[in-house]
């Protein structure tokens, strides 16, 4: 049988060596990959980018609109032009009830029942595709009328990051978060006005 001589031995353990600090040096590439990726979504810029002045005043309408009648769902166009619905406000004994408001952020003449969690599902729900980061959220939060014009990035990601925490423990949330991809979802995006005509009554 034959035998390694002492040059083999080398030859085989630096060729084992060459590969296991390659596989290592892959291995640590697509970590970082991953880490950058996922520290892109939390800290990057957001992607959606703050809408045209017509596409904003077409959502102004919307919201106007849709606040006069606060206790129906509302069709709104999202902003890859699709609809999609959100449920009436909640209702306590036959009347809108009132949730504790954010009033640094929201202006003074805004409608009696707008609340910070108006404003972040009304943004949630305009997402593309109705997924998005908690930033892309914060931009189309920025779309309403009803915010104060001058509240600083800092101020508003803190709002929204408590209206979206809120919503997502609500008996039928409306959002969830997806924690591997750092992104929340709207889940009220497959429902009709309909759907939601028992809140009304």
């Amino acid at each position: 049988m034959a035998k390694n001589t002492s040059d083999d031995m080398p030859d085989k353990e630096a060729n084992q060596a060459a590969k296991t600090l390659m596989e290592i040096k892959s291995n640590k590439s697509t970590n970082l990959g991953e880490r950058s990726e996922e520290s892109r979504a939390i800290n990057s810029p957001e992607t959606i980018y703050p809408c045209s002045e017509e596409r904003r005043a077409c959502f102004r309408r919307e919201e106007a609109l849709r606040y006069t009648q606060p206790n129906k769902a509302f069709s709104y166009t999202a902003v890859d032009g699709k609809k999609v619905v959100v449920a009436p406000l909640k209702k306590r004994g036959g009347k809108l009830f009132k949730r504790i408001c954010h009033y640094d952020i929201l202006k003074s003449n805004k409608p009696a029942f707008f609340t910070l969690h108006c404003l972040v599902r009304d943004a949630a729900a305009r997402l593309p595709g109705g997924v998005g980061t908690r930033d892309e959220v914060c931009v189309l939060a920025r779309d309403s009328q009803f915010i104060v014009e001058d509240i600083s990035d800092s101020q508003l990601r803190k709002a929204v990051k408590g209206g979206l925490d809120r919503l997502h423990y609500e008996d039928d949330p409306c959002v969830k978060y997806e924690k591997e991809r750092h992104r929340w979802t709207y889940l009220h995006g497959d429902r009709k006005v309909e759907d939601f005509e028992y809140d009304s009554t």
